[in-house]
Formats: C-alpha cells, structure tokens, sequence
C-alpha cells in the first residue's frame, strides 16, 4: 500500500486476530519487469491474515441456531464427465466464455467438499457475475470468477495475496459512510413532498430504522483492518459521528414541526455531502479498477509473452492461477469457487436472519449476494424504495439454476 510515496509489503501472519507488521519498500525503478519487482517484494500486494473479524452479530443466539439448524449443506456431487458435458452445452447457449472449464472448477469443488446449494446454483451466480470471463474487474474493485471484493474476501476470513491501494479504501470507505446520509435524505425528501401530521410520524418511524442501521456495513470496513492505515480508521469515526449528528439533526427537525425552510436547509447540506462521497466513491474505485488491470496484464505480458488480451481470451483458467499467486487471489479461479461456497453460506444465513420465506430463501440468498445487506435491510425498512438490479438477480439465479438442474435431468 502506498503512503507518502513508499510501498508497504504486509507479511503473512497464520495467527488469528493478529495484524501484520510493515516495513517499507523503495519504489522500484522505472524499467524493472513487473516479476522482478514482485520477487523484490516491491508492488503494493497485501497477503492477509487469515482470520478476520466475522460479519455482524446475529439478532440473538436462538436465531443463529436456528438459521444454522435451517441450513442443510449439500452432500458432495460428483459429476459424471457426461452431465459435465451437458452442463457446459447449456452454458454455451447463454454465450459463456470456456464453459466447460466453469464447470470442471465447480465440479471438483462440488466433489471435494460439501456445498451449501447444489453446484448449478454456484455455476448460474458465476455465470451472472462474469459469463465465464473469469479475469475480469469491475467497477467496484471486484474481481474474479465470483467478482469478490478485498474486503468481502478478507470478511469471509480467506488469506492469500490481495492488490489494495489507498484508491480502493477511499472509495469503499466512501461507499459505506454515504449510507446514512441516503437515509437522511429520503426521510426529509418525504416532509417536503408533504408535510403533514401523518407524514412527520412515518418519518419518525424512518428516522428509528436510520439510526438503528447507520454502523450497518461497518464491518466491511473493519474487514480492511489488516490492509489499511489509522488515518482510515480515524476517518472512519469522524464520518460516523458526523452521520449521527445529521440524523439528530433532522429528528429535531421533526420534532419543530419541520418547518419548510428548515427542510430545505437541510436538504442542501446533505445532498451536497451525499454526492461529494458518490463522486469520490466512483472516481476512486475507477482508478484503482484501472491500476488492478494495468497490474494484471503487465504481468501476463512477461509471462506469456504476448498480447494479454489474447491471454485472457485463450487461457484465463492457467492465467488466473498464476496471477492468483503473484497478484491477488481472487484471480485464481481454484481459489475463487472456494471463496463463492462460503460467501453463499454468509448469505444464505443473512436471508434467514431476515426473515426469508423457506421457498424464497435461495432467491434471497441470491439478492444478499449482489446488493449486500447493507442495501436489502434499507429496503426492508422503507428507506429505498427499490433496488431494480438486485431484484433481477434475485429471480435470474435460482431460474438459470434449475435451467442447468434440467439440462442434466
């Protein structure tokens, strides 16, 4: 990670809980082949404890043992070469980059180990996140065949190495701390429609949802601990006191009467806030999207010797295996159907943490995967009205699933 114009190398520690120590690194000179300067340990690539802490508390022990009694993993599936077969002919019909060598990397997982849903689920979220272009970065910093982020990789406790720079930080910090003053905004957005006694009181209910989920999403960042500086914890706090000011804010506005040109004041210091952290969100997770690809194909360039684009076309599956080593895991698609079993685990338990019917559980389990709870317990509380993306996902994955179920009878 850089700071102040020095790379940092964080070692591996096997201890759980322990936080790495750093040493600075030169900044290699301009010539040196990217290979060489991973060898020298001077690209900003972070290998990761391997124990982080566990995404938030359940709503009581009971629920926890229940949620855990309700999910029943999947026994081992050995898929015959024939279904495999027949797997991948399906996914070549939905135009699927090398679907075969999907279906053998989920397949021998789904041979090794237990799986939380049955091996066409994870091959229809794979298909969702990438259409088999297993190498690709998106705009959010995620990447990989199950388009894993740094910070829900290291969330879900994995190790290995993982590309993080301050861009990456910033943008994820952003993302997560303009959560409430979203929630600030569709509350006073609700009074300057209409003010009126009805009004004021759901926007009393509103504001109780918004202050009991203003940390929600905060263990995303505490997931970085290992990988990130004090500064960002130190911005983390001012930002979440700042969050609970506003919201105190407007309670007291409401509890005036919420007089209207109070509402308007209000509404253009949070709106000018809100967009300051989307903008800042956006730019730096572009760049840092850009600085991961531009590691990326460097790097194959001095491997394979050629264009990485043709790389990435012909061979992404011993690509992304090399690239998981020298680079960052979550290339490494091995590593990622591991990371996409767990990750489906953590989220299939979320959706029966929030009350998911037993017949929508794998729709759910799919939203939570793209929109995150940090979005799905907003919407439950009436703080976002829709969120159209995650409720396509939500109905595509468990379709293509049972497309695939069908298509090996």
């Amino acid at each position: 990670m850089e700071r102040n114009g020095t790379i940092w190398k964080w070692s591996a520690l096997a201890v759980a809980g322990t936080i790495p120590a750093a040493g600075p690194m030169m900044v290699p000179k301009s010539g040196s082949s990217p290979e060489a300067e991973l060898a020298m340990g001077k690209t900003p690539i972070v290998a990761a404890v391997s124990a982080v802490k566990a995404e938030s508390a359940a709503k009581s022990a009971e629920t926890v043992l229940q949620a855990k009694a309700e999910i029943a993993a999947e026994p081992r599936v050995e898929l015959t070469d024939a279904q495999r077969d027949s797997l991948a002919a399906e996914m070549n019909r939905w135009v699927t980059r090398h679907p075969r060598q999907l279906v053998d990397t989920i397949a021998e997982l789904a041979a090794t180990q237990p799986l939380p849903l049955p091996p066409t689920y994870l091959l229809s979220i794979a298909w969702a996140e990438t259409r088999g272009k297993i190498l690709a970065v998106s705009p959010a910093g995620a990447a990989g065949l199950a388009q894993a982020t740094p910070a829900a990789y290291l969330l879900e406790g994995f190790d290995g190495k993982l590309y993080v720079t301050n861009q990456y930080l910033i943008g994820t910090r952003a993302y997560i701390m303009k959560k409430p003053l979203g929630d600030a905004m569709t509350i006073n957005d609700l009074l300057l429609k209409r003010n009126t006694p009805a009004n004021r009181a759901k926007a009393k209910e509103l504001l109780a949802h918004a202050v009991e989920l203003r940390q929600e999403g905060m263990d995303e960042l505490e997931a970085l601990r290992p990988v990130a500086n004090d500064v960002f914890f130190a911005k983390i706090e001012q930002a979440d006191a700042h969050n609970r000011r506003t919201l105190e804010e407007l309670g007291r506005i409401i509890d005036r009467g919420a007089p209207r040109a109070q509402l308007q004041s209000f509404d253009k210091q949070v709106t000018r806030e809100y967009r300051e952290l989307m903008n800042l969100q956006r730019v730096s997770w572009a760049r840092y999207g850009k600085q991961l690809e531009s590691r990326r194909d460097a790097l194959l360039k001095a491997k394979f010797g050629k264009d990485p684009v043709k790389v990435i076309q012909s061979n992404p599956y011993e690509a992304g295996e090399y690239l998981g080593e020298v680079l960052d895991a979550r290339f490494s698609p091995t590593k990622m159907a591991t990371f996409l079993a767990a990750h489906l685990s953590t989220k299939q338990r979320q959706a029966l943490e929030l009350g998911a019917p037993a017949d929508k559980v794998d729709e759910w389990t799919a939203a939570l995967y793209n929109g995150g709870a940090v979005n799905l317990k907003r919407m439950q509380a009436g703080l976002i009205g829709t969120l159209r993306e995650t409720q396509k996902y939500m109905k595509l994955v468990p379709s293509r699933s049972e497309q695939l179920e069908r298509s090996i009878g």
